[in-house]
């Protein structure tokens, strides 16, 4: 949902209409260079970061947080992505990955990351979290986790684990096969796998909202914030009024 008509700052007041902007440790997402990495949803320049975008998350104190989460990593589409990885390569930014040969590589070449391993791996117990905790600096488990607090309670290390705030569709989705049609797409393959929608009926909650009172009651402090969609609205009609007042 980010615009090239409104500024960052303004962005994230309209967007994350609950959240005092100085709790925005990275913002999440794709940029406008192209890269076979890129995993989580279809890539689309129109609705990524611009270089305008990430220099003024830069000033702001706000790191970006790559979604290089593609499933699939091969030498020729890491070389491809070595520039963009070499122009946010600095202390604050951090890559999303599924790959675990990708996070070695980014290791060992682009150590200034933060390296979190993505909800999409479905890391969901105690041994699978210390094993990646092994690899990654940070871990996010899928969001149902949220419900069951003996997993939550016997989580390790909880100040490297991340939960969600809030969830969509992934939430009642144990398949999530979107995400691996979309890594096919994005790398141009062939894509055989969808929203799993098309094969089993899914119960649809919406946006469904957390107690994050509790989950801090349980120890944990890094949260994946997904936006409300009707924050889109909002944005349209601040945009409309830039407009005019330019016009």
């Amino acid at each position: 949902g980010v615009r090239r008509d409104i500024d960052m700052e303004t962005f994230l007041k309209v967007w994350f209409i609950l959240v005092d902007p100085r709790q925005v440790e990275s913002v999440f997402g794709s940029t406008t260079t192209p890269s076979r990495l890129w995993g989580g949803r279809r890539w689309d320049a129109a609705s990524s970061l611009t270089p305008g975008h990430l220099e003024e998350l830069e000033r702001l104190g706000v790191g970006v947080s790559l979604t290089l989460t593609n499933h699939f990593f091969d030498e020729e589409s890491y070389r491809g992505s070595a520039g963009l990885l070499e122009r946010l390569h600095r202390p604050g930014n951090s890559v999303i990955c599924v790959s675990d040969d990708l996070a070695r590589r980014l290791r060992r070449d682009f150590p200034r990351y933060v390296l979190k391993a993505s909800m999409i791996k479905g890391i969901t117990s105690r041994t699978g979290v210390e094993e990646a905790l092994g690899l990654y600096d940070r871990v996010a488990i899928p969001m149902d986790l949220n419900d069951d607090d003996a997993v939550l309670e016997d989580l390790p290390e909880k100040d490297r684990i991340t939960l969600f705030a809030n969830a969509t569709c992934a939430y009642t989705c144990p398949a999530r096969t979107c995400y691996y049609g979309f890594s096919q797409e994005n790398q141009g393959r062939e894509v055989t796998a969808g929203c799993s929608q098309d094969v089993r009926e899914r119960e649809r909650l919406g946006l469904v909202h957390f107690d994050l009172d509790r989950l801090r009651g349980l120890g944990f402090r890094h949260y994946k914030l997904i936006p409300d969609v009707r924050a889109q609205e909002r944005l349209e009609a601040l945009a409309r009024g830039v407009r005019r007042a330019t016009a």
